[in-house]
């Protein structure tokens, strides 16, 4: 079962309200080197300081990112920058934002403790791999001050509404909390101490399975965590990790395409890929009727959304190569024998499995198990055309999104789709809701 506990909500105080704006980041994992430092200008109690503090040359294991980071916690805490409740709740987190095709949408959940345990025993399932390097980051941040300072989002299916109508009574209510990012998402919050609300949420949640959405970096340290305290006096505190729990019935759910950009090689060979990838796919090359890069991503998603319902379709740009290819499968029978026998069926024809398999492994014969070094991603055409433009990376290829369905069957499976399959958007902020041990 899905063990959920409330917690006493760590957070800015009131005196902070107006200045929430500069407080706040995205996580850590999507924040670049500008950003960070542009994070670290904004405001001198940004919380930049503790998810993703800056590193020097001079550093030891005594004074480093992560010590400085637990120090800047202490601090804030003694001074009452950040302050504690004082009773055991929930939070209700709801973000307001622009879906990049249009339109406004709210997304909302529970912000709670999950106790943590292997995947699948405790009923948190995974559904994407991991890098190593993050996870080390992340453990060595959870040692040194011992505390979530982001949730990690899970889904979990509520079809007939029942954690929502518990929860919506209280947002009629002013929110606690709310941000505005430079992008307009609106982040609000509201706690829970009621203890029958938090009773029935709980309950309810208990029989069901919560599918890691992002975060599993996290998930997987916490994890760790949980083994090195064993028999210490957090071990109580270190068996829990914060989640944002969202039903995936919720009409403002979104996930968008993480596409893939290939640099690190300067011997790439463009012609060569084609050439191994002609038996397979149908290959066309078009120009860009314009060159400004928003308009372009929307002229290349154009062409893509009229083949978003079958497998195997994907944009492809090069550096030094004017407009650009698309690439659709001719048929799948052709390309099975390609994909890892371990792949389930269920999951051989997802375009995230046949990129990897048959586009990144067979055509251009990298590693497909371990892109780390050689991979970068982003949920933006607009930035992967202006990255490939500029040499930045070799090419890219851009993705129809994965849908939440897809989501649950591969981790109902146990089968970890490949990296950044998926990214779920807009990111919970880091610096609303904070677990401190």
């Amino acid at each position: 079962m899905a063990n959920i506990a409330p917690f006493k909500v760590v957070h800015y105080n009131g005196a902070c309200a107006k200045e929430l704006d500069r407080l706040i980041t995205p996580p850590y994992d999507v924040i670049s080197p500008r950003q960070q430092e542009a994070f670290y200008e904004a405001h001198e109690l940004n919380i930049i300081r503790l998810v993703l503090g800056k590193q020097y040359p001079a550093d030891t294991d005594e004074d480093n990112r992560y010590t400085r980071a637990a120090s800047t916690l202490r601090a804030w805490l003694d001074r009452g920058v950040l302050v504690r409740r004082d009773k055991p709740g929930l939070v209700i987190y709801q973000m307001e934002f622009d879906r990049p095709d249009g339109g406004r949408r709210t997304i909302d959940g529970i912000v709670a403790l999950v106790e943590v345990d292997d995947y699948g025993k405790g009923k948190v399932l995974p559904h994407e791999k991991t890098y190593k390097g993050p996870k080390q980051e992340q453990l060595n941040l959870l040692r040194a001050c011992h505390s979530h300072l982001t949730p990690i989002h899970a889904l979990f299916t509520d079809r007939e509404h029942r954690v929502i109508n518990v929860y919506r009574v209280f947002m009629q209510r002013p929110p606690q909390q709310q941000a505005v990012e430079d992008d307009g998402t609106i982040h609000r919050t509201w706690i829970i101490e009621d203890e029958a609300a938090i009773q029935q949420i709980s309950e309810y949640l208990r029989d069901k399975s919560l599918f890691i959405a992002d975060g599993h970096h996290r998930y997987e340290t916490a994890l760790a965590f949980k083994r090195e305290m064993a028999g210490s006096d957090t071990n109580g505190d270190a068996g829990y990790v914060m989640m944002y729990l969202t039903s995936t019935s919720h009409p403002g759910l979104t996930i968008l395409p993480a596409h893939r950009m290939v640099g690190g090689d300067a011997d790439l060979n463009f012609k060569r890929l084609l050439e191994r990838l002609a038996p397979y796919f149908q290959i066309d090359r078009h120009q860009f009727k314009e060159a400004d890069p928003k308009a372009a991503a929307r002229e290349l998603l154009s062409h893509m959304s009229d083949w978003s319902e079958r497998a195997g379709n994907f944009g492809l740009v090069v550096h030094g190569e004017s407009g650009f290819w698309l690439l659709r499968l001719k048929s799948f029978e052709a390309v099975d024998s390609l994909i890892d026998a371990q792949v389930p069926q269920a999951l051989r024809e997802l375009d995230v499995t046949i990129l990897r398999e048959v586009v990144i492994g067979h055509g251009l014969g990298l590693d497909k198990d371990d892109p780390e070094k050689r991979i970068e991603y982003s949920p933006s055409v607009a930035e992967v055309l202006e990255k490939v433009a500029c040499g930045d990376v070799n090419l890219a290829f851009v993705l129809n999104p994965t849908r939440v369905e897809q989501v649950e069957t591969a981790a109902e499976l146990g089968h970890k789709l490949p990296h950044k399959s998926t990214y779920f958007y807009p990111k919970i902020a880091s610096g609303l809701v904070l677990n401190v041990f």
